[in-house]
């Protein structure tokens, strides 16, 4: 009897003992994939010999390119781009600035109510029936506020 538990404990498809060569292949996770040995390594004497040295950039390249220029970009100009807004002061037509982010609902209640709006939603109506087909109870079930 346990001759016959053995024959059935082990796998039915090859075993492999070994690691297998598709496992070499993928690098270890966080490592850098190309590793440089010899005279090209970063510490190498000779690197220098062997290793081009980059082309001078030119003085046209340098004058395309402020140097230190922050990489900002201000918030008319980030709805400019995405959705074709345009926002200018009426007045003087210079650009709005973002002044404040409002994230909380209770903050900008209090502002509305404070410029005498509705701080609420408004109530959801059904939209209206195709052409020729008029609205029925059913319809009007389906929207709940």
């Amino acid at each position: 009897m346990e001759a016959a538990a053995r024959t059935q404990a082990q796998p039915a498809g090859p075993v492999y003992t070994r690691r297998q060569p598709e496992k070499a292949l993928v690098p270890p996770p966080k490592r850098h994939t190309v590793r440089y040995f010899g005279v090209l390594s970063s510490h190498a004497a000779a690197r220098s010999q062997v290793v081009p040295k980059p082309a001078p950039e030119s003085e046209a390249a340098g004058a395309e390119k402020p140097a230190g220029k922050s990489k900002y970009i201000p918030w008319a100009e980030l709805l400019r781009r995405t959705f074709a807004i345009d926002i200018r002061c009426a007045k003087c037509g210079n650009p709005l600035r973002l002044r404040a982010l409002i994230k909380t609902e209770a903050v900008i209640k209090k502002i509305l109510l404070a410029m005498h709006l509705p701080a609420e939603a408004p109530e959801l109506h059904p939209a209206r029936p195709p052409p020729g087909r008029e609205r029925t109870a059913s319809d009007a079930e389906e929207w709940v506020n």
